[in-house]
């Protein structure tokens, strides 16, 4: 094994590791010298990688939350169909197929959310945290517009609030699992869910054209 592959593996560990300790515990309850000692490494090990604990958590954010973010809520709904079946198949695989452990977190975005809103000098990590939440804004309100123009949802719906919803109440009811000992939450979330949708279903009276400029 090369230096370079050393280095990004401890590099990732302790990535992986301030992830999951802030999630669990805080991002207050969590100082550098607990990360390196979950991790078995140094100090210098980890200020090799990294600047300061802002600098830390900006990594943290751009490399697990964002990402996971994207491939987990944006990436599946980049696609054309029912909106309402693309939604339902996400929520199925999201919240009640998977048994990962990461679940008993709660939303890891909400969680980083909540700790940083409060700190004055982690203003850009805040900036950061609600850029995340646009992008996945943007890919529902396009998810929404593609419905309309497909033909399968009311051509009056005000997207943007629509999209503001789904991603409250997603997160809300992922970090409400926290404190819930089964996935029953999960689906009595998901059966109110599709109720909702269904009321941005298209009516038989509009048969209207849609054509919609995508956001960007």
């Amino acid at each position: 094994m090369t230096q370079e592959i050393k280095r990004k593996l401890t590099r990732q560990s302790l990535i992986d590791k301030g992830y999951e300790l802030i999630n669990m515990y805080g991002y207050h309850a969590i100082s550098i010298d607990r990360i390196i000692n979950e991790v078995g490494l140094t100090k210098g090990a980890f200020y090799y990688h990294f600047e300061n604990k802002h600098h830390f958590v900006e990594a943290i954010i751009q490399e697990r939350i964002a990402k996971e973010i994207h491939s987990e809520f944006i990436e599946p709904i980049n696609k054309h169909g029912n909106p309402l079946f693309i939604m339902e198949d996400l929520l199925q695989d999201k919240l009640i197929k998977d048994k990962s452990l990461a679940q008993s977190l709660g939303s890891p975005l909400t969680n980083f959310i909540v700790e940083l809103s409060h700190e004055p000098n982690d203003y850009d990590l805040q900036i950061q945290l609600k850029e995340i939440l646009d992008q996945w804004k943007v890919a529902l309100i396009n998810l929404l517009y593609r419905g309309i123009d497909e033909g399968y949802l009311n051509r009056h719906i005000n997207t943007e609030p629509v999209a503001e919803f789904i991603i409250n109440s997603l997160e809300g009811v992922r970090t409400l699992k926290r404190m819930a000992n089964d996935k029953t939450i999960f689906y009595n979330y998901i059966e109110q869910f599709k109720n909702y949708m269904d009321t941005l279903k298209i009516s038989q009276e509009d048969n209207g054209i849609k054509r919609y400029q995508l956001v960007s």
